[in-house]
């Protein structure tokens, strides 16, 4: 229960672009409007359809819609109402019980199916009945023997019984099944190669069923290029009665799943749960409705002329507002891919564009890593979900990664400011296979297909600015061994200068070049092996960053070169070069002894056959560009030869030869 004292009812539904999910959002929505309910509707519109015949890969991104249920497990949710047949439709691969296994234990209403759940019930249209009425209808009123039949997606159970209906029927009168009348269709109007194919193999049909009536569009176009008229020529008959049936040419005949029933019982019934009252799973009734595509000359209901205009200047509307919108997106999706090196930036810009809109209040939801998702699988999420982004009004705000506020799974929210005090929708954000997060939106129903326009977009950015991301890293790491030296990590002659290239200020500035080297490595080489070698070398590379580095030295107490007005490196087989701003040479000279005394530390207790011994020479100047710097060095350098004059002769311990 949220802080507001209100319980939190959770919605999933997929495939959100057909005529049935897009009404039941509608309904529940407005059925839950009035009452002390937050609602949160996880949304699923799907793609695929519209992109397989002209996409170049098959590997498209419907399978992404299994993994709404399991964002409720971040949510303090009191019930949730699962729309199972609409989310199974692309998810032929992933039974029920997989989708549940991902929800948290509350009560849970499925709708569309019949498995009684053990914490809740189950809602289903009599599927079988209802398709049974439209086969019976054309068969003893108009006649009909031979009667194609296009199926809904596999593994969906409205589908199933909707073809044991159409299978029983013809049986029950005599007429044999025959698989050549079948048509394997997926609940889209994009299934016009299944309906020139159905009709190719069966060119003498004389009616066609439709699972449901979003597919009988694309009958009717087809059956319109091939110049037969519907209802003359072939009869043809859906499922649903969706909102245009009534003004197709001609009106479609179906089988009318009662939306606003099984919407008022789920509502009902999640209300009763609250109160502690009793629920029963329940099969609704689904009455035929005559018009003019069997065949029939005259359709029973009288169509509202008067309706039928204020949808039109509705959709007029709709598709001026979407224009507008659409403009307001690609801007968008421009101001997101020049923000992708700024994440705190990026997000801010994500709500601004949602206040921009109008949008009364929105949210964004992140994984610190996007989620690769696999085909027939449901990911499991992480422990935790960033708050990357939040909008109220004309405020808004985004996060860096380092500050944005923490959702746990399974864990109640405690904190104000995660509670939800009004109903949202969410949207999947997710680019193909790798999946992010969620965007949540505080709007109507009606502006969900734009917003869910923008959810695809920012899905991509994301994903853009992820590859950004990784190109960054691996270009530093590049960068890093192409200026490190291998063996000391210390940097090379080129780190060292392009550091030093950053160090030089506009006007001059006082600056020291120290230039050190490993006495005698030729002698331990030769003695001991190049092994004995590396290991001076490194040493002498720890001696000189101790001795040259830092900001406090915490034994005298005195100050050290801050870490921007220095660079140390490893600029040749036994050389060093340390480069200095904002230094006096009194300072560099007590590095140097100090670096003598570490020299000498290290040898009292090292066990090593040879003493590492450091040889170095200082120059101080002014410098405002590169040239200065190489004057310093080659300064620098003669001192070091001056140096070396006073080194011992030999490194290796007596009797250690």
């Amino acid at each position: 229960m949220s802080n507001t004292g209100k319980k939190r009812v959770g919605f999933v539904v997929g495939n959100y672009h057909t005529d049935h999910p897009s009404q039941l959002v509608h309904i529940i929505w407005e059925l839950f409007r009035n009452e002390d309910v937050e609602l949160q509707v996880f949304l699923g519109t799907e793609s695929a359809s519209f992109m397989k015949d002209f996409a170049m890969r098959s590997n498209l991104f419907d399978y992404q819609y299994a993994s709404l249920c399991a964002y409720s497990e971040y949510e303090d949710l009191d019930l949730l109402i699962i729309s199972a047949g609409t989310l199974s439709i692309y998810q032929n691969s992933i039974p029920l019980d997989e989708f549940l296994r991902h929800i948290p234990p509350i009560p849970l209403i499925l709708m569309e199916t019949d498995r009684h759940p053990e914490n809740g019930i189950s809602l289903i249209a009599d599927n079988e009945q209802g398709i049974s009425s439209c086969v019976e209808h054309l068969i003893t009123v108009h006649g009909k023997t031979r009667i194609g039949f296009i199926t809904g997606p596999k593994n969906n159970k409205d589908a199933d019984e909707r073809f044991d209906g159409y299978r029983n029927t013809l049986t029950k009168h005599g007429i044999p099944v025959r698989e050549e009348y079948i048509g394997h269709g997926d609940y889209s109007e994009n299934v016009d190669r299944v309906v020139e194919q159905l009709l190719d193999r069966a060119p003498g049909l004389e009616a066609i069923v439709s699972s449901n009536d979003e597919m009988t569009v694309a009958v009717y176009r087809v059956l319109k290029s091939r110049g037969l008229t519907v209802g003359k020529d072939i009869a043809v008959t859906g499922f649903d009665d969706m909102q245009m049936a009534r003004y197709m040419d001609p009106p479609l005949t179906t089988a009318r799943q009662d939306y606003d029933e099984i919407s008022r019982i789920a509502v009902e019934s999640a209300l009763k749960i609250f109160r502690g009252e009793e629920v029963h799973s329940r099969r609704v009734p689904v009455p035929f409705i005559r018009r003019c595509s069997c065949g029939c000359t005259q359709a029973p209901e009288e169509t509202d002329a008067s309706s039928g205009q204020e949808e039109l200047v509705r959709n007029i509307q709709r598709s001026r507002e979407y224009q507008h919108n659409s403009w307001i997106g690609s801007l968008m999706n421009r101001e997101l891919l020049l923000e992708v090196n700024d994440s705190k930036r990026f997000f801010t810009a994500i709500g601004s564009f949602m206040a921009y809109l109008g949008v009364s209040g929105s949210s964004m939801y992140l994984f610190d890593h996007p989620l690769r998702v696999r085909r027939g699988t449901i990911p499991d999420f992480p422990e935790k979900i960033y708050l990357c982004m939040r909008q109220t009004g004309n405020y808004a705000e985004g996060y860096d990664w380092d500050e944005a506020p923490v959702l746990y799974k399974d864990r109640p929210r405690e904190d104000a400011e995660f509670q939800s005090r009004v109903s949202y929708m969410t949207f999947l954000l997710f680019d193909e296979k790798y999946q992010y997060g969620v965007l949540n939106v505080q709007i109507e129903p009606d502006k969900i297909d734009f917003c869910y326009m923008l959810s695809l977009d920012i899905g991509t950015s994301l994903r853009y600015m992820d590859l950004w991301a990784q190109q960054k890293q691996y270009r530093a790491e590049l960068q890093a061994m192409a200026s490190t030296d291998a063996l000391t990590g210390l940097l090379n002659r080129a780190g060292v200068i392009r550091v030093r290239e950053r160090m030089t200020g506009k006007t001059s500035r006082l600056a020291g070049v120290i230039m050190a080297d490993l006495d005698h490595l030729k002698q331990i080489n030769d003695t001991f092996g190049h092994n004995a070698g590396d290991i001076a070398l490194t040493t002498a590379a720890e001696i000189l960053k101790k001795a040259l580095g830092g900001k406090q030295d915490a034994e005298e107490g005195k100050s050290r070169p801050d870490e921007k007005d220095w660079v140390l490196g490893r600029v040749g087989g036994d050389e060093y070069m340390a480069c200095f701003v904002n230094v006096t040479k009194e300072e560099l000279e007590e590095r140097i002894r100090r670096m003598h005394g570490l020299c000498d530390e290290y040898n009292q207790d090292s066990g090593q056959p040879f003493f590492v011994e450091i040889s170095a020479g200082v120059a101080m100047g002014r410098v405002r560009n590169m040239e200065d710097w190489s004057l310093l060095t080659t300064k620098a350098d003669e001192q070091l030869y001056e140096a070396k004059k006073g080194r011992r002769e030999f490194v290796i311990r007596e009797g250690k030869v």
